[in-house]
């Protein structure tokens, strides 16, 4: 009776929630376009080539939510692959974007849908569509109708390279006697540190289903970019040279592409050959970036105009990526990189495919994002963190004048990434044992 009340009420809870703020975000979707498509979907509606191609079902529905909880799936189907390769799989995303990079993983063995919203009838339908053996969540992604439609399968949940922030977890004890309930029928969880086991199980996990595996962002950030050739291209485009000095701002949030471009303005006096990449993290902000920069006097072009060389003839300052998915590419160019959402935003940005390539990285203050990541780097040396705009200026002023502090800035950061692989490796091997257990128990 109390799971039924429990049920009801949250479903009851959602749909009005949902009803309420389905203005807003109509309103977002909208915006960044294609705000229509995969909408039957979202409200578990598949079409017959979906249906045929799962008729037998499939061993794992991993739910992601954008292009980083992708890449993480991505991350962990290679490496169960690699020791299982007939894993037939479901990805499900939730953002157009996210959409997008998934469906460079499909073939015969992994089927790209949207995910469904939870209202009961959807999740439902998708269950009955996907036929899944498990169900993987992947970091924070936690629903009610998914988890409580799995459990009445007999289908084992699994929540993937889990994290949970202090905010989080004190609301989960806040109604700890609602999402308890939910949270003790994930049956693993696999954490980034131990300060997320702890937080797991003080917001009401089930201490003995929580493992410390590390965090899988750096298998994602081992994942190889774009061909250096075609970012050549876009330098012989630009008319810069090989060896120009680069000043990257990656994944920007609104206010910090005009700290760093003003920071840029006050240096070109001083290193005249400097010059500025900015790399949105939103891609469709790209025009209104270009207008910031041209504000300042900052004499920039959008990637999406580097489809020949400018007709103008003349060489820009900086070069606004305004398209998805080539940062990662980007990095090796860069001298210094600042990474965002860390003065301006609040929770900060992934620097860690930066550290990969042995970067030197400056961070604002808020990186709540990766609390664990920043602490363990800083505590490293293998990043700098400022507190404002001034700092910032003057720790890419110094590190700018010493190519000496950048590499061993850098090289410290190097070290740092590679000493944290493996995760992916870690919990793929956990899923297959816990796949081989249950099929041993069955047939005794």
């Amino acid at each position: 009776m109390i799971r039924f009340l429990l049920q009801a009420g949250y479903n009851v809870a959602f749909f009005v929630a949902f009803i309420i703020t389905w203005p807003y975000f109509s309103y977002r979707l909208w915006k960044r376009g294609h705000w229509w498509r995969g909408l039957e979907q979202r409200l578990g509606i598949y079409r017959k080539a979906v249906r045929q191609q799962l008729r037998n079902g499939s061993d794992i529905w991993i739910h992601a939510v954008s292009v980083g909880e992708v890449m993480l799936a991505r991350v962990l189907i290679e490496k169960l692959r690699e020791q299982n390769p007939n894993l037939t799989v479901v990805l499900s995303t939730t953002t157009a974007t996210g959409y997008r990079v998934a469906e460079r993983l499909a073939d015969d063995k992994t089927v790209i849908v949207f995910n469904p919203i939870d209202f009961l009838w959807s999740v439902r339908s998708a269950f009955e569509t996907f036929k899944p053996r498990r169900l993987i969540m992947i970091e924070a992604e936690i629903w009610a109708n998914y988890i409580w439609c799995a459990k009445r399968r007999g289908i084992r949940i699994y929540l993937v390279n889990a994290r949970l922030s202090s905010k989080s977890e004190e609301r989960f004890r806040k109604f700890r006697w609602v999402t308890r309930p939910v949270m003790q029928e994930v049956d693993l969880i696999f954490a980034q540190c131990e300060e997320d086991v702890a937080r797991l199980t003080r917001a009401g996990f089930a201490s003995e289903a929580i493992f410390n595996v590390g965090s899988m962002k750096y298998d994602v950030a081992n994942i190889p970019g774009s061909a250096p050739a075609e970012i050549d291209a876009w330098w012989s485009l630009l008319g810069w040279s090989q060896s120009t000095p680069i000043l990257l701002a990656a994944s920007t949030h609104p206010g910090e592409e005009v700290i760093i471009s003003r920071i840029y303005t006050e240096l070109r006096s001083q290193y005249p050959s400097l010059r500025l990449v900015i790399v949105p993290r939103h891609a469709e902000r790209g025009t209104e970036v270009l207008g910031q920069c041209r504000d300042l006097g900052v004499k920039a072009v959008l990637r999406t105009e580097l489809s020949s060389p400018l007709s103008n003839g003349s060489t820009p300052e900086a070069l606004i990526l305004n398209s998805t998915g080539e940062l990662k590419s980007i990095y090796p160019k860069a001298t210094l990189i600042f990474v965002g959402k860390s003065i301006c935003g609040h929770g900060g940005q992934n620097f860690i495919e930066a550290a990969k390539l042995g970067a030197p990285i400056i961070v604002g203050p808020y990186m709540e994002n990766f609390p664990q990541q920043t602490a363990e780097f800083v505590h490293r040396n293998a990043l700098i963190q400022v507190e404002n705009e001034t700092q910032l200026a003057a720790q890419i002023n110094e590190l700018l004048g010493s190519e000496i502090k950048r590499r061993e800035l850098g090289q410290r950061a190097f070290q740092t990434f590679h000493d944290n692989l493996g995760a992916g490796q870690k919990t793929a091997h956990m899923i297959l044992d816990a796949i081989d257990a249950d099929k041993t128990a069955k047939q005794n």
